[in-house]
């Protein structure tokens, strides 16, 4: 591969989140299987917004594990992409129905969107989602530097907005909020509408979360786009001293937090790896036996695929969820 010629894997992503609107060509209703059961309307003022984020994960995960052995750039991969290319013409893209196949730990992926509606309903906000029509949030066209695609799709995300009539969005992935927040605004007509995360709206009421008590000692991963581009931290630490969590800080914490690692493990898998485990390592130093995070990519490259991990890694969601014992 040339040093002009983009990694093939990120012409992958790009393709699909333009013809799919998802990374791996996720469908909308395969994303939406967590609240077949729930009854929330698809519009409303608040909308519960997923983005397939950590649907998404377990796909990735397994896709992943296979292209590691075989490196990209080299000639099997350029074969096995052009291969790729011609089946994708005939029918659904390749990869996802490959990464399907194959996808671990799918259920807990997409039990954390579920787990984190019901707290926001335990709590009283009135959610929509609209998950027939929910599409990604282009948040890897914005980080891989897809500018022109990003303008495009960012017309497809503003219609779909518009249709659920929501004046506030309420984010899982620290990822979208950020899309939401801080880049979509600087496009042409789209849709003004206030940006939270889960995290926050959590937050706000936290004085009515349930005692959750346990002998756990956590630690707190702070993912870089929570803490550095949306300034949320101090919340989190407020959220387990309202419930009674103990819990220590890592050395790197806050806006100074270090990165799994996550956001380039489709594209740089190996780098990826050792973030995530000199990442893990910072979390372990604590004494903690448990590490909470607040987004997919985060919860993915920190959960090491080892027999006996130094720490445990959870995402906050699940946390907050054992308070309530049957969310």
């Amino acid at each position: 591969m040339s040093k002009n010629t983009l990694p093939e894997t990120m012409s992958l992503v790009r393709d699909n989140i333009l013809e799919y609107k998802s990374p791996l060509a996720v469908s909308a209703k395969e994303n939406a299987e967590w609240a077949k059961d729930l009854d929330l309307p698809a519009s409303g003022d608040l909308l519960f917004y997923t983005g397939g984020e950590y649907q998404l994960l377990p796909f990735m995960d397994s896709l992943m594990t296979v292209m590691g052995l075989v490196p990209p750039g080299s000639a099997f991969f350029s074969w096995m992409m052009t291969m790729r290319d011609l089946v994708h013409k005939i029918g659904p893209a390749p990869e996802k129905i490959f990464a399907s196949v194959f996808a671990q730990d799918k259920d807990r992926y997409f039990s954390i969107n579920r787990k984190a509606a019901k707290i926001l309903l335990r709590l009283g906000y009135d959610l929509a989602y609209d998950g027939e029509h929910e599409i990604y949030s282009g948040a890897l066209l914005h980080e891989m530097g897809f500018d022109e695609a990003l303008g495009a799709y960012s017309k497809e995300l503003g219609r779909f907005l518009q249709g659920t009539g929501a004046k506030t969005v309420v984010c899982l992935s620290p990822h979208a909020a950020e899309m939401f927040k801080l880049v979509y605004p600087h496009y042409k007509d789209f849709p003004q509408v206030e940006v939270k995360t889960f995290v926050e709206l959590v937050w706000a009421l936290r004085n009515q979360l349930p005692k959750y008590e346990t002998e756990d000692v956590y630690t707190i991963h702070d993912s870089c786009r929570m803490a550095r581009e949306l300034g949320v931290s101090q919340e989190f630490r407020d959220i387990l001293d309202a419930m009674g969590v103990r819990y220590v800080e890592p050395d790197r914490h806050g806006a100074w937090t270090t990165c799994c690692g996550g956001p380039i493990k489709m594209t740089y898998p190996d780098l990826s790896h050792k973030l995530g485990v000199g990442r893990v390592e910072e979390l372990a130093a604590t004494g903690a036996n448990r590490a909470i995070v607040s987004c997919p990519y985060c919860l993915s490259a920190l959960t090491l695929k080892t027999r006996q991990p130094i720490i445990e890694i959870e995402d906050f969601v699940e946390l907050v969820a054992r308070g309530y014992g049957d969310v």
